[in-house]
């Protein structure tokens, strides 16, 4: 089991990408402003080239609450159901991203709770100048025995071809020993996350890589305080925490140094 700790900039870099994480590319801008307006106020209040960051880069600011502050929701500039089909890229134009009834995503950098808001709402806005980066399978090799090789995070992903195991749901201490019991361990927020990919919906992830995969959460290994984990959604790829003592869908993985043993 491990205590909540921050992300680390190599996993995070491959995550987006290997995109640069640096501080001084993501900007706050003073006040609260409904979806729409936080995706014109970027460019007009900090100048050309500047944006709402994907809801992945948002992520990678998980816990910086020192320099952005606390107790806040921020706009990403992500679009429930907004996926589209493989290799298949939005553009800023397409009906889901204007549809006033189609929720956004929202983040909160505390906890990392990532969760669709309604556009009317008003919430805070940290801008981007990085170069935009798509979300990507890259990194991802499928197994012959339905394992996933994980160059980003420089992990395995356990294979569920059985029926039985993949529909198998745990509270959380039971679920770690599961996977300890075999070798395994349960992933961490970041790896669990790092898995998703919003080119897909209902799962938010490529089933040709990872194989079926239910629109429930997975426990990850990260603790909340003392009775609660922190846990990624596949339907639409949002994070959330959940109480230890609730059953929940896991997937193990293991270290590749251990295989490579």
């Amino acid at each position: 089991m491990r205590k909540f700790s921050f992300i680390k900039a190599s996993t995070l870099a491959a995550l987006v990408g290997a995109i640069s994480i640096q501080a001084e590319t993501f900007k706050e801008i003073p006040g609260t402003y409904d979806y729409f307006e936080a995706r014109k106020v970027c460019e007009t209040k900090l100048g050309k080239g500047w944006r709402l960051p994907e809801i992945w880069e948002l992520f990678t600011l998980r816990g910086k609450t020192d320099e952005f502050g606390k107790d806040k929701r921020y706009w990403s500039g992500n679009t429930l159901e907004e996926a589209r089909i493989v290799k298949t890229i939005r553009h800023e134009s397409e009906y889901f991203v204007n549809d006033k009834n189609r929720p956004a995503y929202a983040f909160y950098l505390q906890d990392g709770d990532i969760t669709p808001t309604p556009k009317s709402v008003k919430a805070h806005v940290i801008c981007t100048n990085q170069t935009k980066v798509m979300a990507s399978d890259e990194g991802f090799q499928k197994q012959p025995d339905g394992s996933v090789i994980d160059r980003r995070s420089d992990i395995v992903w356990e294979p569920l071809g059985d029926t039985k195991r993949r529909n198998l749901k745990l509270p959380f201490e039971e679920a770690e020993e599961y996977c300890e019991s075999r070798g395994w361990r349960l992933p961490s927020v970041d790896e669990l996350y790092g898995i998703v990919n919003f080119n897909y919906v209902k799962p938010a992830v490529n089933k040709k890589i990872f194989g079926p995969m239910h629109l429930k959460y997975y426990w990850s290994d990260d603790d909340f305080g003392d009775d609660s984990a922190y846990v990624v959604g596949f339907s639409i790829g949002s994070v959330a925490t959940s109480k230890k003592s609730n059953v929940s869908y896991f997937r193990c993985v293991k270290d590749l140094e251990e295989i490579s043993e």
